[in-house]
């Protein structure tokens, strides 16, 4: 029982730490709404529009951070002593699952934050946070691939969405675990579906470029 508490407090950690909305908590700071501002979305796209480069770099790397402490906690845990002392296993690399799902409730936290009535940005930085404690070759990847197709093509969205749907097959192509490349298919799937409006406005070539 009180293994299975100590482990229900790091999924409730994981996900309470990528509810906090720096986006608004930064811009609130500088005397602006993001709410009220641009597209209203809660990302540092919508921070780069209404503060700037620098203030948006600061939002996606607390964004980011938000998913990549609980992450590398979940892949280390200090060691395989913790991980035993949670109940999950006796050697770090026994549960992948559990790697993933740790990130992905982060990436819950920052998409529905019940400091937000469970509203969020669409997780894409917080991701990325995630994919750099489970591999920082893919990170690299698609970090690279998405500066270069943001600069060319002035869009985050698409490039973002793209993005997305590029980091199972990766997953599978650098030989990770199933269940990284399932999950964060699933994963993948979700932020996809954070970019409804988007994909919608991309239609209708009302998308916002920066």
């Amino acid at each position: 029982m009180q293994l299975s508490f100590s482990l229900f407090l790091f999924c409730l950690f994981s996900y309470l730490l990528g509810s906090i909305p720096f986006s608004l908590l930064v811009a609130k700071c500088r005397g602006v709404n993001l709410r009220q501002f641009g597209s209203g979305n809660l990302g540092a796209t919508n921070v780069y529009r209404a503060l700037g480069l620098p203030y948006a770099s600061l939002v996606f790397f607390l964004d980011a951070v938000k998913g990549f402490i609980p992450t590398q906690i979940a892949l280390t845990q200090g060691g395989p002593e913790l991980l035993h002392r949670l109940g999950l296993h006796t050697g770090i690399g026994e549960q992948p699952l559990m790697h993933v799902l740790i990130g992905g409730l982060a990436i819950l936290g920052h998409t529905f934050s019940p400091f937000l009535k469970f509203k969020g940005g669409k997780g894409v930085a917080t991701g990325l946070g995630v994919i750099l404690a489970l591999s920082p070759q893919i990170f690299g990847i698609l970090f690279t691939l998405g500066m270069t197709g943001i600069l060319i093509t002035r869009y985050v969205s698409p490039v973002s969405i793209l993005s997305s749907i590029l980091l199972p097959f990766l997953m599978w192509g650098f030989g990770y675990p199933k269940e990284y490349w399932l999950f964060t298919g699933i994963i993948s799937l979700y932020i996809v579906y954070k970019h409804k409006t988007n994909i919608v406005r991309l239609l209708h070539g009302t998308e916002n470029k920066i």
